[in-house]
């Protein structure tokens, strides 16, 4: 099945095509074989349709007083600790922990 060329419509298409699949048992690659969709095509609006619908979330912090370091380093409650150089561009740090979700 061919998604409309519109990219109002393509949201549309793809947001009831997942809807559907939720509601169902199948996995993402047979819900698409079965409805002739492109699995790579319906990942990607999944994902993009999760990052719409993810509530933001306020983490509480600590603020000490600024330490000349070379390093910036991130504690989790659940025990990791992630070192990075300061330098880290705050793009790919922010894609590294959304990503680590």
């Amino acid at each position: 099945m061919k998604p409309p060329a519109t990219l109002t419509a393509r949201r549309t298409f793809w947001a009831e095509h997942v809807q559907a699949w939720r509601r169902g048992a199948l996995t993402q690659v047979a819900y698409c074989q079965q409805h002739q969709l492109n699995a790579k095509s319906f990942g990607y609006w999944f994902r993009s349709r999760e990052l719409e619908n993810e509530p933001l979330t306020m983490v509480p912090i600590a603020v000490h007083e600024p330490v000349q370091a070379n390093e910036l380093s991130l504690r989790h409650p659940g025990g990791w600790e992630l070192v990075l150089s300061r330098t880290v561009e705050p793009a790919w740090l922010a894609h590294l922990l959304r990503e680590m979700r």
